[in-house]
């Protein structure tokens, strides 16, 4: 019978994160999207607490964890991780990543080299350029009610059939936002994390030895796979799976593929490492 799933809330630099987690043995670090939380992981999660510690945090601003006035760059993301991961005494992990969080499990991978052991990154919001930075820096200004307008609307666009408006999981997600007494708190994180995804710096990807697969939906509207290639050839060893008929969120929208990709890159990963590297 698999680990039920676990919540409570943990400090971390300061900050009141909430954490669910499943299973034991090698941790499995789930690294959600821009204003989405935990419950985007809820196939994946159950799939893999037969033999991996999963766990995956609500990222500062988002979710159940607190919204305080902080930065939420990139890197804002990536230390505080680092910090719970200490917190939970996980010395490394295996980060996968969605979008924002696929970016961050980037940010980890070249500043946390020897935490990150490998990386599964589904349609990565990373590598814009410069252009878009002045975009980003007004994003800043985005308000809470234009943000309340403009949600319903990024969500719709992130599945492939657009007619499924309100995915369960995902639109249960947003209606608890936008109901939620913190929804000004929230608003700003997400401004502020999406200006720091359209203004991060270039991150030295050649520096990235650790095993990267990357999930692409070929329908994704929100980051098309266009955005793949500078990743594939900045990382040479990464391989690119696509899944077709899928929009931005193939853990949602195709659920079963995406599980069966993981389980298999996972199985590839343990087939070359030894139990001192976290082998389940």
């Amino acid at each position: 019978m698999r680990d039920a799933i676990r919540h409570r809330d943990v400090v971390a630099d300061g900050i009141r994160l909430h954490v669910a987690e499943a299973g034991r043995g090698p941790a499995l670090l789930l690294l959600h999207g821009l204003s989405a939380s935990h419950a985007v992981w809820e196939h994946v999660m159950p799939a893999f607490a037969d033999r991996w510690r999963v766990i995956a945090p609500d990222l500062p601003g988002h979710g159940a964890s607190a919204k305080p006035d902080a930065p939420y760059t990139i890197d804002f993301f990536a230390g505080v991780l680092r910090s719970l991961a200490r917190v939970l005494d996980v010395e490394a992990a295996v980060v996968v990543g969605s979008s924002l969080g696929g970016h961050v499990a980037l940010e980890l991978a070249v500043g946390y080299p020897r935490f990150t052991q490998a990386l599964a990154l589904a349609a990565p919001a990373y590598g814009y350029p410069p252009a878009y930075r002045v975009a980003g820096l007004a994003l800043q200004a985005l308000t809470p009610q234009l943000l309340r307008a403009t949600l319903p609307e990024a969500l719709r666009q992130s599945f492939y059939d657009r007619a499924r408006l309100l995915h369960a999981t995902r639109g249960r997600i947003l209606t608890e936002r936008l109901v939620a007494d913190d929804f000004p708190q929230f608003a700003r994180a997400v401004a502020r994390a999406l200006t720091g995804v359209l203004t991060a710096p270039s991150l030295a990807l050649e520096q990235v030895r650790q095993p990267v697969a990357i999930v692409w939906g070929r329908q994704d509207r929100l980051v098309p796979m266009a955005r793949s290639t500078p990743l594939l050839t900045r990382i040479p060893h990464a391989t690119l799976h696509v899944l077709e008929r899928c929009g931005h969120l193939p853990m949602l929208e195709q659920p079963a593929a995406f599980v069966r990709l993981l389980d298999v890159y996972l199985g590839t990963l343990a087939a070359h490492a030894g139990p001192e590297h976290g082998a389940p």
